[in-house]
């Protein structure tokens, strides 16, 4: 298996040595990274009184595609994270955990881990990140199903697990921490979860096109103690666009979020409901990685 630095160091070398062209002086300056990601919320099912009071494992799961022509240094996947709100948290106001990983169609699974500082309160930046070879070769136009599974109570992964074409694997995670990141002004505790495509210029520093990750059949779960339970499922039938998550007052109320829809993760995400690929349905969300301004 390769090392972590080994990977990061092909990685460089490959983005160095195949971005060969030269952009037009006169373009924008791209961008240093983008994560077009989505995130949707669900807080009001009746199981989750009991989990945010006394937090379990949880689950993301759901499929991704690409095509030929995507690019080796997009990373992609999905995300669950816990807030624990800034009325009555269980640990810090306003605490967000996150269980982040994504896979390169090379199968190398990034995932970020916690740092000593987030168990006092204190978020960090994104920028202790775990690689791992799953030694797995994703092929293009093919449907992956991906999970990753948390515990929210120890604070840490459990397993990434991955079923498509030929494969079904999975990888122990268990022992490295979840990360808080941001502070998340909500009013309440909300589990959400989220699906994404990434790239940073440092990989891609000639943004070599081939940007484009869709996602179908999402669901998230929790363990309440005997069996896991479904607390959404969704496959972006509900939504033509993705829109921005409305924002009326701090701390930014729950009530006012529908739980039925996706919204964007952030300003500079690339997203777009699309009929032409899905797995179910009718549509599936494209989560585009163009630095592109």
């Amino acid at each position: 298996m390769r090392t972590a630095r080994n990977i990061s160091l092909l990685l460089l070398l490959w983005a160095c040595e195949t971005d060969t062209g030269t952009r037009d002086t006169d373009e924008a300056p791209l961008l240093e990274t983008i994560t077009s990601a989505s995130v949707i919320f669900a807080h009001s099912n009746t199981v989750l009184t009991s989990f945010f009071q006394a937090p379990s494992l949880a689950y993301i799961s759901g499929y991704f595609y690409f095509e030929d022509t995507l690019a080796e240094d997009v990373i992609f996947g999905f995300d669950i994270e816990h807030f624990e709100g800034v009325d009555n948290p269980l640990r810090f106001k306003g605490a967000d955990w996150m269980a982040l990983a994504g896979f390169n169609r090379g199968g190398i699974l990034w995932f970020p881990i916690g740092s000593p500082e987030n168990l006092e309160g204190i978020p960090t930046p994104t920028d202790r990140w775990e690689i791992r070879d799953f030694e797995v070769e994703l092929q293009p136009l093919t449907w992956y199903k991906m999970t990753i599974t948390c515990d929210f109570n120890s604070l840490q992964f459990i397993s990434v697990s991955l079923q498509g074409g030929d494969i079904d694997k999975t990888l122990s995670l268990s022992g490295f921490p979840l990360e808080y990141p941001n502070y998340a002004a909500f009013d309440k505790p909300t589990l959400t979860g989220y699906t994404f495509a990434l790239r940073g210029l440092e990989f891609s520093p000639e943004n070599t096109p081939g940007f484009d990750v869709y996602f179908d059949d999402i669901e998230m779960g929790i363990y309440t103690g005997t069996e896991f339970v479904r607390i959404m499922e969704d496959g972006f039938e509900n939504q033509s666009t993705v829109g921005d998550i409305p924002i009326s007052t701090v701390p930014i109320p729950l009530s006012d979020i529908d739980e039925n829809l996706w919204y964007l993760e952030n300003e500079a995400a690339k997203l777009e409901i699309v009929t032409t690929i899905k797995r179910s349905g009718t549509v599936s969300l494209k989560c585009s990685a163009d630095l592109e301004q």
